[in-house]
């Protein structure tokens, strides 16, 4: 099964300036309490995402574009795709993504503001 790609028609996934972050670098470790001793800490998980936050200014065709390819094609928001994102180099590189929640949606008229939190696997 392949993955699909972020539509060609969209803005690269970079966000509008001032809007790109983080609330966390990475998953913090899982602790579980012991009965006798200090806690025993371990990875959450054996796939490294780091949520960023998105927000892209889009024309109303793009919001067309971007609405049909997350309600379709990624089955709303539930499949990951492939995209070029923002690196920590500052570079633009390919990565597997996936939406993470609600995509936030605020008219402006002639524009779009959308606003989500991407899962960038091996950011």
């Amino acid at each position: 099964m392949t993955i699909p790609a972020w539509p060609p028609g969209l803005p690269d996934l970079v966000g509008l300036a001032g809007s790109l972050g983080a609330t966390q670098l990475y998953e913090p470790p899982k602790t579980t309490q012991m009965d006798d001793g200090p806690g025993r800490t371990r990875r959450r998980s054996l796939i490294v995402e780091t949520p960023r936050s998105i927000s892209l200014l889009l024309k109303r065709s793009e919001f067309e574009l971007f609405l049909g390819f997350v309600r379709t094609t990624l089955n709303g928001g539930a499949k990951r795709f492939t995209a070029p994102v923002r690196l920590p180099s500052g570079r633009i590189g390919l990565r597997t993504c996936r939406i993470d929640g609600a995509v936030a949606e605020q008219d402006l008229g002639p524009h779009s503001r959308v606003t989500f939190t991407l899962r960038i696997s091996d950011w």
